[in-house]
């Protein structure tokens, strides 16, 4: 008997062992792949590794210590899980939240939306499905309204809700006494038709008294047709997401394998070179930061903004267009050509343009700007510096209204409604005195 338990004990030593090394390689590498004979051997979570692992510990220690001690050990654990699950209910950290396997439901104008009232880790949506506070349609009497249209820049893809740069702008805004109300409509994976359907249909309800929209070289692609379908899925939680500790285990190793994608499948992430030889590799990006795509493409993105500004200008709310670029655009002008593209198609369609690249390329060290190597979108500090650059503008077209604190007789909505009236022409002349056409 004590020989069998004695190879039962080797075994489980050698499993441990075995198990501990799989546990530390996908810690470091973020995961990894075999390809044997055909066949392919996934091992991308630290979830079922480290129960396996934490198993074959248990039955290791419980070999060593008897079965009366051993019963004793596993009825400690069920009560230490049970307090920790207690814990975790009482002080309910997002990372105990329980995690949807997708943040999205399909929409039939849209492709899909963000789900409303949506609790996920550190994503919180309103009943209008946004990543911001509940909001009325109605807007509060004396109030500015800011609607932020947008895609995963806009939305803040992985700071938080308040660092994102249209809620630190809401914070710019109202540091004065002024009331803004800025209403963050950025969705993940949007592009301008998705912009354009989204004010179309729900916007405008927002009665908005300037719409600004972010824009990332990819908003050039995508067509209604191709989103239509691209959520089949609505509220769906992960299996036992009703048990707090398993959402915190699964939460965290997911925060890790996404943290260390770069070592794995994400080479493009590694660094700025990386990321430069990546975008120049791909024919449909490169072509299009160059200026050689496809004629249409730059057509039909034009024709989009043009809808945009002209439904918006059918209630004197002036568009503000914020380009955000690429960190392999930064010190590359032959990857900016796309930002003078965008900057003339702004001229034709009267719209205000801000370009953030010139601003980003004044920081000693860009890769501050973003959060390389985890994730290729702006950091804390990159939405800090485009929510000042677009504060600068606003509080020009709106100079009279920033001014009603130092003038207690003037009424704020006819300094709006002054800044309405000379706005086309203060758009044409703003853009001659910064020679946005003229930078590239």
């Amino acid at each position: 008997m004590k020989s069998k338990l004695a190879i039962i004990s080797i075994y489980l030593n050698i499993i441990i062992v075995l198990l501990a090394i799989l546990c530390l390689s996908i810690l470091i590498s973020g995961g990894f792949s075999w390809h044997i004979n055909g066949i392919k051997l996934s091992f991308n979570s630290l979830i079922n590794p480290l129960v396996a692992l934490l198993i074959a510990f248990i039955c290791r220690f419980i070999l060593s210590i008897g079965a009366a001690n051993g019963l004793i050990l596993i009825t400690s654990i069920l009560i230490a899980l049970f307090v920790g699950e207690i814990a975790l209910r009482i002080i309910a950290p997002p990372m105990a939240l329980p995690q949807l396997k997708s943040l999205f439901q399909p929409d039939t104008e849209l492709g899909y939306r963000m789900i409303p009232l949506l609790e996920d880790k550190n994503i919180r949506t309103n009943s209008h499905g946004l990543r911001d506070k509940e909001r009325d349609w109605e807007k509060p009497e004396g109030v500015l309204r800011l609607l932020g249209l947008g895609d995963s820049f806009t939305f803040g893809y992985e700071v938080s809700s308040s660092d994102s740069y249209i809620k630190q702008l809401e914070s710019l805004l109202n540091q004065n006494g002024e009331k803004w109300d800025v209403i963050n409509a950025g969705v993940t994976g949007y592009n301008m038709w998705q912009y354009l359907t989204y004010f179309e249909n729900i916007g405008y309800r927002y009665a908005p008294d300037l719409i600004t929209i972010g824009i990332y070289f990819d908003d050039f692609f995508g067509e209604p047709s191709s989103g239509s379908n691209e959520v089949k899925s609505e509220r769906r939680y992960r299996s036992f997401s009703f048990i707090r500790l398993a959402n915190f285990c699964r939460n965290l190793a997911d925060i890790i394998k996404f943290r260390y994608r770069y070592l794995y499948d994400r080479k493009w992430l590694r660094s700025v070179d990386e990321r430069q030889d990546f975008i120049s590799e791909n024919k449909k990006y490169r072509d299009l930061l160059r200026g050689k795509a496809d004629p249409e493409v730059y057509k039909k993105f034009e024709s989009r903004l043009k809808r945009i500004v002209s439904l918006a200008g059918e209630k004197d709310i002036p568009v503000l267009v914020i380009f955000i670029p690429d960190i392999a655009q930064l010190h590359n002008p032959e990857l900016q050509k796309i930002n003078r593209i965008i900057s003339e198609i702004c001229i034709r369609t009267k719209t205000e343009f801000i370009d953030i690249t010139n601003v980003f390329e004044e920081v000693d060290d860009v890769r501050h700007l973003y959060l390389l190597p985890h994730d290729a979108h702006t950091s804390t500090y990159g939405h800090e510096i485009i929510a000042k650059e677009t504060y600068k503008i606003i509080k020009k077209l709106f100079e009279d209204i920033f001014i009603v604190n130092q003038c207690p007789s003037r009424n704020a909505f006819w300094a709006l409604a002054s800044f309405q009236f000379r706005n086309e022409d203060f758009l044409s002349r703003s853009r001659k005195s910064r020679g946005c056409a003229e930078a590239y």
